[in-house]
């Protein structure tokens, strides 16, 4: 129950985000173009016209945040409701691609959403706990590839001012539109000291790589589980990539009694406002 309403309230906060940022369907203002890339599964779905037809009618569009919206509070609410789940889940796989088929690219930060969902389907115990655990390892699995990536196919880890180019082509709009803020000083001083913005890539880089370490133990969890959000904020602030929605995934890495200690905190929370029940004596 407690691991359900984690998931579901935290994809309901980053939805809202998505929302207020103007990025969930109701909010594109009709996009024009779309881009399914070499990917059969976006090609098929766009073939299907149901893209078109949710983005390009207003009120189709409003109708499925609605449904959206609504059944992920009522998965959070219930959270052993398993049909408000698995609405949730399709009304959130079918926005991921959507939202990616329209915004012309494959956005990385809404993988998660498609698939952390899945495995709250499956009633028996053992196996999703099976399936859950599955999730922990491709969590650590997609954060390894990201440093793979970038020290074999893409090699950019052996170009030694990434981090320094990286910045100034990110940031250089943030800088000339906010000359005067504190962050704008900030910034300035790391310009002047390109070798730590250098150094600093290094070292996001080799902790996604170290996330491999969850595949070989559970042991080193609770500092593994704040690997990945040190390396959105440190990309925020220093390359303008701000993939927060990963972090859904992120809750695969909390232990058992980790979990225990959120549920006997979200209980005494909402039992505060609950009135003591009088015991009569016999």
């Amino acid at each position: 129950m407690t691991l359900t309403r984690l998931v579901t309230g935290s994809l309901l906060l980053l939805l809202a985000l998505r929302w207020f940022e103007h990025a969930t369907l109701s909010r594109l203002a009709s996009p024009p173009l779309s881009g399914a890339g070499v990917d059969i599964t976006y090609w098929l779905f766009k073939d299907s016209g149901i893209p078109g037809f949710l983005v390009h009618h207003q009120a189709a569009a409003v109708i499925f945040d609605l449904l959206m919206f609504s059944s992920g509070l009522l998965a959070f609410l219930r959270p052993f409701n398993r049909g408000a789940i698995l609405a949730f889940a399709v009304l959130v796989f079918v926005y991921a691609l959507t939202f990616n088929l329209f915004a012309a690219a494959h956005m990385a930060q809404v993988s998660g959403f498609m698939v952390v969902l899945w495995p709250f389907l499956i009633r028996d115990n053992k196996k999703f706990g099976l399936a859950w655990e599955g999730m922990r390892y491709f969590t650590c699995f997609i954060y390894f590839t990201a440093f793979f990536w970038k020290i074999a196919p893409g090699h950019s880890f052996y170009y030694l001012h990434q981090g320094s180019a990286t910045f100034k082509t990110n940031l250089v709009d943030y800088l000339v539109l906010n000359p005067h803020t504190f962050m704008t000083t900030v910034y300035r001083w790391f310009l002047r000291h390109p070798w730590l913005l250098d150094v600093g890539e290094k070292g996001v880089v080799l902790l996604e790589g170290t996330m491999i370490i969850g595949w070989f133990t559970r042991k080193i969890d609770r500092y593994l589980i704040w690997v990945p959000v040190a390396i959105h904020v440190i990309t925020y602030y220093f390359s303008d990539v701000f993939f927060i929605e990963l972090l859904v995934l992120d809750l695969s890495l909390l232990s058992t009694p980790q979990l225990e200690r959120i549920a006997r905190g979200f209980n005494h929370w909402t039992a505060r406002g609950r009135p003591k029940k009088e015991i009569t004596p016999r």
